[in-house]
């Protein structure tokens, strides 16, 4: 049974995998850039996004495996793949589903220096790192690991679903330099996260009977809210900031950088918190046979472990912080040089080709997650851009991309897909991104 279990939680996990946007970030004047580094430049009055179409973004990953390692067509049975998964994964290993939805976005352009942008969007965050501990002590049982010390350390996840009203700024101090900040005002429906836990799980052998289970130096807590009473908007609010900037250090060299979601989520209502501390020592369960007074063995032993490892569910209030995000690129242009009608009635020089590189780092509860990204872009004309991509990251070195701006008249289309050859081969899938988006550009 046990077995069975196991297996469908990695099927259910098997299929999240995560990339970030290195294609989207800068990229063909798409007014979502504004999200990404809100001291990008604009060359537009205004902007309307299509409500719900204006940006859909989904990006999975997952560490572990391929799908390919658990669900490839060969005469091995499914147990010795799995066991072969489990064998290679490492405390580190983890898996990310993060999912946002604009809901309303729009900007308007201030003067020929400033332009505002407001709006609203749902996301879904999901971190979950594998606790191979805990996974081999449940499939193998501890028949197989006598002496061996099983952490509960390796405990560690996070999930939120929130809502984000944002407005930002962005200004163009002169003709090198852009630099914009975002205020945003979180509604936190849902929130589970345990970190920081400790202790450990032994079996061993005595002379009372066959074997010892001990849990020794336990402190363990999971901190809830929204999961009992979940509504969309969960009044759970806070509040946090984005900052970034575009500098030119020549008309073909361009550095842009932002800073993401520095903030914080108080959580005080609908809120559940369960904490366990403390030794426990199992040597067994003697069983007696009586059909006139039957004992109910497990109420015995869930009551001699709440006795014995103190815990408590509260609801006390706690402080939830953002995965911040740092993100930088330096790009290089080239090529034929063209001029660009632009909102002041003047005319901007922009060059048909670029390259460049971009970082990205999300700060993570064990540790960040780093991304490095190689790209060329091509405007195949004032209207329509294109970007292609090659990352490196956590789940592999040879993740390829590409994505496409196109102006029609008054309506913007975009669309990016990450790990093309993901695509084309999902034996070899363990990270994916999405993302597309319509818009009314006014120029």
């Amino acid at each position: 049974m046990m077995r069975k279990i196991l297996f469908y939680f990695f099927l259910l996990f098997a299929i999240a995998m995560q990339a970030q946007q290195q294609i989207a970030f800068s990229f063909g004047e798409t007014p979502q850039t504004l999200l990404l580094n809100p001291g990008s430049e604009t060359n537009y009055k205004s902007h309307f996004g299509i409500p719900v179409l204006s940006n859909f973004q989904l990006t999975i990953g997952n560490t572990g495996f391929q799908m390919g390692d658990l669900f490839s067509n060969d005469s091995r049975p499914f147990n010795e793949k799995f066991e072969k998964v489990l064998e290679q994964l490492s405390p580190d290993d983890y898996i990310n589903l993060n999912t946002k939805i604009d809901v309303l976005n729009f900007g308007y352009r201030y003067n020929n220096k400033i332009y505002i942008s407001v709006g609203f969007y749902e996301e879904l965050d999901l971190m979950v790192y594998f606790p191979k501990d805990a996974i081999e002590w449940l499939y193998f049982g501890n028949d197989p690991f006598f002496n061996r010390s099983f952490s509960v350390s390796q405990a560690i996840m996070k999930a939120d679903l929130l809502g984000v009203l944002h407005a930002g700024i962005s200004k163009k101090i002169d003709e090198k330099l852009t630099i914009g900040g975002r205020f945003k005002i979180y509604s936190s429906s849902l929130n589970v996260e345990t970190n920081n836990n400790s202790g450990s799980i032994t079996t061993t052998t005595n002379t009372t009977n066959i074997t010892r289970l001990t849990l020794q130096n336990l402190d363990a807590e999971v901190s809830t809210s929204g999961v009992d009473n979940f509504s969309l908007l969960g009044g759970n609010l806070g509040v946090g900031f984005d900052v970034g900037l575009t500098y030119h250090f020549s008309p073909q060299i361009e550095f842009t950088g932002s800073i993401l979601d520095l903030g914080f989520v108080k959580h005080s209502k609908n809120t559940r918190n369960f904490t366990a501390k403390g030794n426990y020592v199992l040597d067994g369960i003697n069983f007696e046979y009586n059909p006139d007074d039957p004992i109910d063995y497990w109420e015995q032993l869930s009551n001699d472990f709440k006795a014995r490892i103190p815990n408590e569910e509260t609801e006390d209030a706690y402080t939830s912080w953002r995965p911040m995000k740092l993100n930088a690129a330096l790009k290089y242009s080239f090529g034929e040089r063209r001029n660009k009608f632009c909102y002041t009635k003047t005319h901007k020089q922009y060059y048909y080709n670029s390259i460049g590189f971009q970082m990205h780092t999300i700060m993570r509860p064990l540790k960040p997650q780093f991304s490095f990204t190689s790209f060329y872009e091509k405007s195949l004309s004032q209207k329509i851009y294109t970007k292609f991509t090659h990352t490196i990251n956590d789940y592999s070195s040879t993740i390829f991309g590409a994505g496409a701006s196109l102006q029609l008249g008054k309506l913007h289309v975009f669309g990016a897909l990450d790990n093309v050859l993901g695509v084309r081969d999902l034996s070899t899938l363990n990270t994916i991104s999405l993302n597309f988006g319509l818009n009314i550009i006014i120029n």
